[in-house]
């Protein structure tokens, strides 16, 4: 050939190419020289084989395809290492995003078991907390979670409560424990454990759960304590004195033993608290209870049933004079002094007493029995006790029937008043007219005012009935006046009940205007321990009664406790002697001097005196030589309906007959 007959080397081709074997790379070199070539004429060809050393089966055409070949697969190598890259990417970002999410997960699960409100802890199999939130720590009485990790002994003495304190603890659910904080406070908790198994070993851990449960727990015990106990005194009530009182009962039975009920009253409590505010009333009522707990064996009952009422069962009593001792050894205590915030405070009581078994065999009997003694007890003047008798049961049921009576009385118009004169010694001439009422009862008849009275009090009535006997009164009055019947004034008697309530002497006002009666024709008769029960309240209802023109008196003088300081001072114009120091005057020494003591400091205090209950001549000689201003009694008149008032003239009246006893004693 031309090119190998010069002698020049072939372009693009290395001499060194000949002399040897031609490697990877430099057969990669041919190839891609012999395809970039292959379409050179057969001659090039030729003279490039002439010239290289190279396979004879390596020909052009084959190169073509080797090229090729390793062209697809460069590209097919090339496409798997990015579509490699490519997946290698993904699984990174979805490994970074579960790492992430994995991380988010714990601290959010880690801030709910920091913030939750129920303690949570992780314990070792020997209850050593190595993990907890805030809230168990509060809830044990740690101050804070470092504070219970460093004191864990001491938290382990708690949690061992919730398990058995073993490595093979049991899974426990809803299981509340007493536990004693570490802050010293008792609480209750409801405790959740459960053990897991760590790193496949055997060995476990305890994941548990408390929930402090302290408030619902004294919660409950308090519900529970207000079922069977007061709550201002802490004394049984009434559900648990049935309990006692029935046990009680079967122990007398069955060592034929007696048993006493006591049932005790405080004198005068509402005045208490009408007077200083029921928080002194309750002060004194806890005191008073410690008192009677005080007096009280082992074996004996104080309860409180209610108010100012208190009921004592003594268990063992040999005899009835062991209740008497007890009885009076209570109303010493009672009688002495109490300090309510400084202010010393003197207390009466009643107490009424029934014995097992004479006066009854069940508690609701004896109960019943021993009330009905204390009422009679506080009609007999307070301060005192009294044994039950049948005849207290004849009167208890009285009492219950006339106080359902009451509340229809007045709406059904079954009330009426009737008049007594009183009679002036040294003229003979009427002074003054009492109204008194009356009861017709439809079933019981004529049922007279000291038995229904003290009824209206008790279930307050009684205001209402006083309010309607002055304004009848007032009513009656006046026309009598206008029409020239009587000219001296009409005498109403106030209870203590009415004469407190708020706004009496507006009542008084009102009535007055209403019926158009002048002031001076009105006399309240107030009796002399209403008087004296609060003088401070008394002296400004007297000075505005005064300042109407009403005219006041003293009723049953001489039953009550005067004190001169204060008699002098109030705005009264008369005294009235009660009738049980007139009815015994020919009979009683210390009557008739108590009677001419009250008549003479009657005028030294400048005040008309009056006699209640003249019978006979023999009173009313007396009450003239000792100076009585007025008698009032059957001596004279008993006392008169409207119509025997209204239909009779003075004469037949017997006007003159009075006055001639009167007179001519």
């Amino acid at each position: 050939m031309q090119w190998k007959e010069s002698g020049r080397p072939v372009p693009g081709l290395h001499p060194a190419a000949s002399r040897g074997p031609v490697g990877w790379s430099g057969l990669i070199s041919v190839i891609l020289i012999s395809g970039l070539t292959a379409l050179s004429a057969e001659a090039q060809s030729a003279v490039a084989r002439e010239s290289v050393l190279l396979p004879p089966w390596f020909t052009a055409t084959r190169a073509i395809v080797i090229l090729a070949f390793l062209l697809v697969l460069a590209v097919a190598v090339i496409g798997w290492v990015l579509s490699l890259r490519h997946r290698v990417r993904q699984q990174t970002h979805v490994i970074k995003r579960n790492r992430e999410n994995e991380l988010a997960l714990e601290e959010r699960y880690r801030r709910i078991f920091e913030s939750s409100l129920t303690g949570l802890y992780i314990a070792d199999a020997g209850g050593t907390i190595v993990d907890c939130n805030d809230a168990c720590a509060s809830i044990l009485g740690f101050a804070s979670r470092q504070d219970l990790l460093e004191h864990h002994d001491h938290a382990e003495l708690i949690t061992r409560h919730f398990y058995d304190g073993s490595g093979a603890a049991s899974s426990s659910f809803g299981a509340e424990h007493h536990i004693h904080r570490f802050d010293g406070k008792p609480g209750w908790v409801l405790s959740m454990v459960r053990p897991v198994p760590r790193n496949g070993d055997g060995s476990t851990t305890l994941e548990g759960a408390v929930v402090d449960v302290t408030h619902r727990k004294l919660a409950d015990e308090r519900i529970e304590f207000l079922a069977y106990y007061d709550s201002l005194t802490g004394l049984p009530n009434r559900t648990l004195l049935q309990d006692r009182l029935a046990k009680a009962l079967a122990s007398a039975r069955r060592h034929r033993e007696k048993l006493a009920v006591l049932f005790l009253d405080v004198d005068g409590f509402k005045t208490i608290n009408d007077s200083l505010g029921h928080s002194y009333g309750d002060m004194l009522l806890q005191q008073l209870a410690t008192r009677l707990q005080t007096c009280a064996r082992e074996q004996d009952t104080v309860c409180r049933l209610g108010g100012d009422e208190f009921l004592i069962v003594l268990g063992s009593v040999e005899e009835d004079i062991d209740a008497a001792v007890a009885a009076e050894r209570i109303a010493r205590a009672v009688n002495a002094p109490f300090d309510i915030q400084g202010q010393t405070l003197g207390v009466t009581c009643s107490i009424g007493i029934s014995m097992f078994p004479e006066h009854g065999e069940d508690a609701e009997t004896l109960i019943k029995t021993a009330d009905a003694a204390m009422y009679s007890s506080k009609d007999g003047g307070r301060n005192t006790f009294r044994f039950f008798t049948e005849k207290l049961t004849a009167e208890a049921l009285e009492r219950l029937q006339l106080d359902g009576s009451l509340r229809a009385a007045v709406d059904d118009q079954q009330f009426f008043l009737v008049y007594q004169p009183e009679i002036d010694v040294d003229t003979g001439t009427i002074s003054c007219w009492e109204a008194l009422i009356r009861w017709q009862h439809p079933d019981l008849g004529l049922v007279p005012p000291d038995k229904f009275i003290k009824v209206a009090e008790n279930n307050g009535l009684i205001v209402q009935i006083g309010e309607w006997v002055l304004q009848t009164a007032c009513t009656q009055w006046k026309r009598w006046v206008e029409s020239g019947l009587v000219n001296a004034p009409v005498a109403v008697n106030v209870s203590a009940l009415q004469f407190r309530h708020e706004g009496f002497c507006r009542m008084v006002k009102r009535v007055l205007d209403d019926t158009g009666l002048a002031p001076e024709f009105l006399e309240l008769e107030l009796t002399e321990s209403l008087l004296f029960s609060n003088e401070d309240v008394m002296f400004e209802i007297l000075d505005e009664l005064k300042e109407m023109g009403v005219r006041l008196a003293i009723d049953d003088f001489g039953t009550g406790y005067s004190s001169l300081s204060y008699l002098r001072q109030f705005p009264v114009s008369k005294l009235k002697i009660d009738r049980s120091f007139i009815r015994d005057l020919a009979l009683n020494g210390n009557d008739v001097s108590i009677t001419a003591a009250i008549i003479n400091l009657a005028k030294c205090l400048k005040l008309k005196v009056t006699a209640e209950g003249v019978e006979n001549e023999a009173q009313l000689r007396f009450l003239r030589k000792h100076g009585c201003d007025e008698v009032q009694g059957f001596f004279f008149s008993k006392p008169l309906t409207v119509a025997e008032v209204t239909s009779m003239s003075m004469r037949s009246f017997g006007l003159p007959d009075m006055m001639a006893k009167a007179v001519a004693c």
